[in-house]
């Protein structure tokens, strides 16, 4: 290839290369956010269970659960924070929604779980079931962008 004008057949091989690696870095891009998502919400649909069990034993242990959630949440923020290098367009609008909706559900299954549904399993497992489909949809729907 000399070095000011390619011919047509290396310019074609060089712009097929630099879709190839394009591809390749879309591809993988996203995929700390999604195992984040996949992870907050199994953290947070055991730790559901987890206070509801702990509830019914001694309230004095709640702290057990908490802490344990708190640090899988950090250990997957951090590992999110590390190994994020790209992410794809309209990522941030997506990100947004979907911890707007992980937090709302969290926050409504913690205060029904305390208030109004207090030591019922079925709300339990509700709970379990609506934090587990609010973070397994939009990673399944980010993976699939």
């Amino acid at each position: 290839m000399s070095e000011q004008n390619p011919s047509p057949d290396e310019a074609r091989r060089l712009l097929e290369q630099a879709g190839q690696l394009g591809a390749a870095a879309q591809s993988g891009a996203s995929w700390p956010q999604i195992a984040l998502l996949l992870g907050l919400g199994g953290v947070s649909s055991m730790a559901v269970i987890a206070i509801w069990l702990v509830l019914l034993v001694d309230v004095r242990l709640l702290f057990i659960p908490m802490l344990a959630m708190l640090a899988w949440t950090g250990i997957l923020l951090t590992v999110t924070i590390v190994f994020t290098r790209a992410t794809k367009a309209g990522f941030g609008r997506r990100w947004l929604r979907a911890m707007l909706i992980w937090g709302l559900t969290w926050t409504f299954c913690m205060i029904g779980g305390a208030v109004w549904w207090k030591g019922e399993i079925w709300f339990t497992v509700a709970s379990a079931l609506a934090l587990t489909l609010v973070t397994v949809v939009p990673a399944w729907k980010e993976a699939r962008q």
